[in-house]
């Protein structure tokens, strides 16, 4: 037996494996977003930057960023996923890592725009390079810990640019909002899954028998899409 007040009614219109997906990462999206919009310079000339774009949030937060006009520079691992997140966002530009002069790049895919925002799910070095590309006033938002190494900032480097460090996650967003705001952000999510539907991917399906398995296939390194289990 659920809580009614966390059931979420499924649109007719969803599958069953976008619906399987429909509210962690949607809702992910929809937090960073307002995390985005509460500083100055989004909406106007600045710009977000966002790591693990092509990751099933990053793709959603890229498809968030194009239907509410918001600059977007995507920041991915690989020259390969470069190519395959430009065919599926080919106004937003990407810059891989992969190029030693990666943080060059960003900034001239910025056109002179400040960096107000970045997103990043992975920590560690990468994140010490993003906050070297805010502009003052800037914020970084931490949503997950995919490198094992901790973050090194001097103090300096946010004393000088008056630099915002902030963590995020799902999980605390359930047990800290109210329940107008989780409403208005389970619509928001709902929203999302209708106009973005092409960009849950399901990487593998599996039994109740095999889960192992399917924990298996769920961290597994290069994995496209997420991993489902169903219950028959």
């Amino acid at each position: 037996m659920a809580n009614a007040d966390v059931v979420v009614t499924v649109p007719d219109e969803l599958s069953d494996e976008v619906a399987a997906q429909m509210l962690v990462n949607p809702l992910t999206a929809v937090m960073l977003r307002r995390e985005a919009e509460e500083h100055q310079a989004i909406g106007y000339d600045g710009v977000l930057v966002q790591t693990a774009a092509g990751s099933s949030v990053g793709r959603l937060l890229t498809g968030t960023c194009e239907l509410h006009g918001l600059g977007l520079v995507n920041v991915v691992r690989s020259n390969r996923g470069a190519a395959e997140l430009r065919k599926r966002f080919p106004n937003v530009p990407v810059v891989s890592t992969e190029h030693p002069g990666w943080a060059d790049e960003v900034l001239e895919a910025a056109a002179g725009r400040p960096v107000g925002v970045a997103f990043d799910p992975i920590g560690g070095k990468l994140t010490e390079s993003l906050l070297d590309l805010l502009t003052p006033g800037g914020k970084l938002v931490s949503y997950g810990q995919i490198a094992q190494e901790p973050i090194s900032v001097h103090a300096s480097k946010l004393l000088h640019k008056s630099l915002t460090l902030q963590g995020k996650n799902v999980g605390r967003w359930l047990s800290e909002v109210s329940a107008e705001r989780r409403a208005s952000d389970v619509a928001a999510a709902k929203l999302i899954a209708l106009a973005l539907k092409d960009q849950f991917e399901v990487a593998a399906t599996y039994g109740l028998g095999a889960l192992a398995d399917a924990v298996e296939h769920a961290v597994r390194p290069g994995k496209v899409g997420t991993v489902l289990v169903r219950p028959w």
